[in-house]
């Protein structure tokens, strides 16, 4: 009954940490979340992203890989994992310079092996099939941005712009993988949904009592989303792991996962208003247009993506990522734009220096490291947004009630570029939790 109760409460805080994370706006003031949707959000785990993001063949048997599906099929551990980041962005717009810092909750998944590994334990036996799913809430893309511009006309004076924007995508993920022996294949559904919300107002600011117009514009967007993946293990000492009566250590393992173009209904709310001061106070607000619930329509593109990884049991493991996305057939009714296609290369590896270690806790310590550089499918200035950076990590493993729990921290150094004159020099702080439990679907006997 315990177990049943502790099991409940852990479903009621997924679903009460969604319904937070679901409601919560961007805090972050980027100017190049204000082209197409916005800043998309990196999707892997801080631990293979601090491994510079090896998304399309990470596995592991206590925590999910949600980018490919099929990985679910080598969970052995029910997890519970949080994800965070904060992130310094040192923005610079043509000679102005803004130090800008934000955060938020980055993701939140549960992920079940039905099929449980401690059964077969228990019952002194081997099965070759195994099946795990996976529930999850991440941000899909942001919009968070400030700018004020003001310029000066001849007979009229100083004129001021302000444009804002608030708001993001998200998703919800439910994901199946299934493996038997050296194979593994998945599939995520995804809803898509989101609010993004933006505003344009000019002000004169040298014309005694003038009038200045609000334009406000807010688009919520929902649909559906698949991804189909690949995975297969292969032992590489087989031979003489069968002459050892042991498992085999070294390991290659090849990923590969695709994403079907996606289509998205829209419904905007258009308004202009005319706001009418004197001596500095509103005394007129004047509705020019107003359009409600307005239909459109918008397409997002098809990607994948292919690795490897290496591993040698559970102390050392290296690996190499490639992802494209086919962004030039984007379309969007409620913000046009011109997308390109993309690109995310990344290569990283991880080592414990004693995984069995018992005088030192720093020795069983999992430090990852590895690098991403990657194309942003927006344009700016006829330039394609561009991203490099550098990656750290470590792992740490707890122990909590008998279970095995992981903190997992990370940090990314890099920049991100759009056109000569829009630079961002960041640094990014990820920090996951990962909460393990092996008595999901555990089979009770009586005698």
């Amino acid at each position: 009954m315990f177990r049943i109760q502790r099991k409940l409460l852990l479903i009621n805080f997924l679903v009460i940490i969604s319904t937070t994370l679901a409601s919560s706006q961007a805090k972050d003031n980027s100017p190049f979340s204000q082209f197409g949707l916005g800043d998309f959000i990196e999707s892997d785990m801080p631990a293979s992203h601090a491994m510079g993001g090896l998304s399309a063949a990470y596995h592991d048997f206590f925590e999910a890989n949600l980018d490919n599906p099929a990985s679910l099929g080598y969970l052995q551990y029910t997890s519970l994992q949080l994800g965070f980041f904060a992130k310094r962005s040192s923005i610079k717009r043509l000679d102005d310079k803004q130090t800008i810092w934000s955060g938020n909750l980055d993701h939140l998944s549960l992920n079940i092996p039905i099929i449980n590994p401690l059964n077969e334990a228990l019952e002194r036996r081997e099965t070759d099939f195994s099946w795990g799913t996976s529930i999850s809430l991440r941000p899909y893309s942001q919009v968070g941005y400030f700018i004020r511009i003001t310029d000066s006309i001849p007979d009229i004076g100083d004129v001021q712009r302000t444009f804002t924007g608030s708001g993001g995508l998200y998703q919800i993920m439910w994901g199946n993988g299934i493996k038997f022996k050296n194979f593994a294949a998945g599939i995520n559904l995804t809803y898509l949904y989101g609010k993004q919300s933006f505003q344009e107002q000019t002000i004169f600011r040298d014309l005694e009592n003038a009038s200045f117009d609000e334009f406000e514009n807010a688009d919520a967007y929902k649909g559906f989303q698949y991804r189909v993946g690949l995975l297969y293990e292969h032992p590489l000492d087989l031979k003489a792991a069968r002459e050892n009566e042991d498992k085999p250590s070294r390991l290659l393992s090849f990923g590969l996962f695709a994403t079907g173009k996606t289509s998205l209904n829209i419904k905007s709310d258009i308004s202009q208003l005319g706001i009418s001061t004197f001596n500095g106070q509103v005394v007129d607000v004047d509705t020019a247009f107003f359009v409600q619930d307005q239909a459109g329509k918008a397409k997002l593109s098809s990607t994948w993506g292919a690795g490897f990884m290496y591993r040698h049991a559970g102390d050392f493991r290296f690996g190499f990522d490639y992802q494209a996305a086919s962004w030039s057939t984007y379309q969007n009714d409620a913000r046009p734009a011109t997308f390109k296609d993309s690109y995310r290369l990344g290569a990283g590896l991880a080592w414990i220096p004693d995984a069995n270690s018992i005088t030192s806790y720093f020795k069983r310590v999992e430090y990852r490291a590895g690098f991403y550089t990657m194309t942003d499918p927006r344009v700016i200035e006829n330039t394609q947004v561009k991203v490099t950076a550098a990656t750290i990590g470590a792992g740490f493993p707890l122990i909590l009630q008998r279970n095995i729990a992981w903190l997992q921290l990370g940090i990314d150094v890099g920049k991100r570029t759009g056109g000569d004159r829009l630079s961002d020099n960041f640094i990014r702080g990820n920090v996951g939790i990962i909460l393990n439990d092996n008595s999901w679907f555990i089979k009770g006997k009586y005698d």
